[in-house]
């Protein structure tokens, strides 16, 4: 059971961390991955409340609601200072109620923007919501004149089919109307009779909510149908690891992703220089740029930290004071969090990139939004 999670040395600042590391959603070891390295860096600089050294104590909840449950309160149960949370939302989701009872901050790596809408709180986020990502999707395909789009969902997934949800309703606004939507569960493995659908529709796009298996089994069967009109895809489609399985076939895709996998070609600005201190030493360690999941456990770790240093305390109670208000630049942008907003992010913080060479490189369109937003 999850909740025999050592004791530790009383001298050190525990950071719980809740990851899938086995099961149908196991994204969770890149979650890990950046975690480890922002506590490492951490260390490396002293530690926490002049000196302290920090620990990282990870748990898998093996992709399951109650195993992220019990992974949680097993490690409130040992007086962590703070917990890292799942990146799958369907487990993430399950936790939070939890949260009331235990009064120990959980920052969650995963994306359903139900997580802090309503506001709980103890409950905050690292990943742009469904919805920012759906907005900053839609300003790219109505600026590219892709106004007739099909969609695919995986109808098991939290954040995908909410996140569709919000898309949809916010298609009028930006001139957009969904001539197919098909939706598919999280086991499927022939995305045949999905694609096909999508091309008699007369749609000038696929846009694509998916993520994990599903995410290249589609994207696998959209090149396979050699269709001529562009697939654009949410955030789960935003690791190295989808790039790697779809192989040459990705080139071309259009991806949300953070603005981490686009590095090399943003314009020069502090979240460069944020992004670099993550990116550089992870390749190193890794031998492969951190995908969004490992963005994301990093960051955590990173928001922890800044709120333990403002509190000045690792009480829980007093870094939720500290969350509460906090004001932190990360590789993921500039997080402005007040007790009405637990997210702290906004569209401008979603780069729209292209996959070329196996590569995420940023689309010409996001480079001139991020001027706007980052005053080139």
């Amino acid at each position: 059971m999850s909740h025999n999670v050592p004791q530790s040395d009383t001298a050190a600042i525990v950071i719980g961390l809740v990851a899938s590391l086995t099961g149908s959603n196991y994204m969770g070891a890149e979650n890990r991955d950046g975690a480890e390295l922002a506590v490492q860096q951490l260390n490396d600089a002293g530690g926490l409340l002049t000196g302290r050294r920090v620990e990282l104590k990870t748990v898998d909840d093996r992709s399951l609601p109650q195993g992220a449950v019990d992974a949680y309160l097993g490690l409130t149960d040992n007086g962590v200072t703070a917990v890292v949370g799942t990146s799958f939302s369907n487990a993430s989701l399950a936790v939070l109620p939890y949260t009331d009872e235990r009064k120990v901050v959980y920052v969650s790596t995963g994306a359903a923007h139900t997580q802090v809408d309503p506001v709980r709180p103890y409950v905050f986020m690292t990943p742009p919501t469904g919805r920012l990502v759906a907005v900053q999707l839609l300003r790219y395909l109505r600026d590219q004149g892709l106004t007739r789009i099909g969609v695919a969902f995986d109808s098991d997934s939290v954040f995908n089919r909410v996140a569709w949800a919000q898309q949809e309703s916010m298609l009028s606004q930006f001139g957009i109307d969904a001539v197919a939507v098909e939706s598919f569960e999280v086991d499927t493995e022939d995305f045949t009779p999905t694609v096909t659908s999508i091309a008699q529709s007369g749609a000038q796009a696929l846009m694509a909510w998916v993520t994990g298996p599903p995410a290249i089994g589609l994207a696998l069967a959209y090149r396979a149908a050699r269709l001529n009109i562009p697939m654009v895809a949410g955030l789960g489609a935003a690791s190295p690891a989808f790039v790697d399985a779809v192989g040459p076939g990705a080139d071309g895709i259009i991806v949300a992703t953070s603005l981490v996998s686009v590095r090399s070609d943003l314009p020069p600005s502090p979240i460069r220089t944020a992004i670099s201190a993550l990116s550089d030493p992870f390749e190193r360690r890794h031998g492969r740029p951190p995908s969004q999941f490992a963005v994301d456990g990093y960051t955590a770790v990173q928001l922890i930290a800044a709120a333990v240093e403002s509190a000045g305390d690792d009480d829980a109670r007093a870094v939720q004071r500290a969350m509460d208000s906090l004001r932190c630049l990360t590789p993921e942008g500039e997080y402005h969090f007040s007790p009405a907003n637990h997210s702290g992010l906004d569209a401008n913080d979603v780069a729209v990139a292209v996959i070329r060479d196996g590569q995420f490189r940023l689309t010409s369109w996001s480079y001139d939004q991020l001027c706007q937003h980052l005053v080139c």
